[in-house]
């Protein structure tokens, strides 16, 4: 995190995680649905604080296939008179697990059919990188199988 007068910018990491077709999902206190994420910790890799945040938010253990995009977005804290910009680096997750386990931070997660997730997920930019990668990863299949 740093911090200039009257600004302050967050740098978080994230899972889209995979379970099969399935995507992770889930209900945060606010009753938004959301994708796994959270602060980058001092002398932590992106890489390293996303599978750290879908652990702890979901109890899955995943593995990394790749980038999967960045975005960002700002609010005004009314509690320390700043703007606050976060910066989420996202990775697209798999995993075989398929018990989610949310932590108390959270209501509820499951794993969901992506275009059920896309109909789900509260924020544009999360419902942006889920379609960028569901259409990398249809021209994947496409490209093994001669579609």
């Amino acid at each position: 995190m740093t911090r200039k007068k009257g600004e302050v910018t967050e740098i978080t990491a994230g899972g889209i995680v995979f379970n099969g077709d399935k995507v992770l999902v889930l209900k945060n206190l606010k009753g938004v649905w959301v994708f796994p994420k959270g602060h980058v910790e001092l002398g932590e890799s992106h890489e390293q604080a996303a599978l750290r945040e879908v652990l702890e938010e979901s109890g899955l253990h995943a593995l990394i296939k790749g980038k999967a995009g960045m975005s960002s977005f700002h609010f005004y804290s009314y509690m320390d008179k700043a703007v606050h910009r976060k910066i989420v680096y996202w990775f697209e997750m798999e995993t075989t697990d398929a018990q989610v386990t949310v932590n108390r931070e959270l209501r509820m997660g499951a794993f969901f059919e992506a275009a059920e997730a896309v109909r789900m997920l509260s924020f544009p930019n999360d419902v942006a990188n889920l379609k960028t990668i569901l259409e990398r990863r249809a021209n994947d299949v496409c490209d093994s199988s001669e579609c």
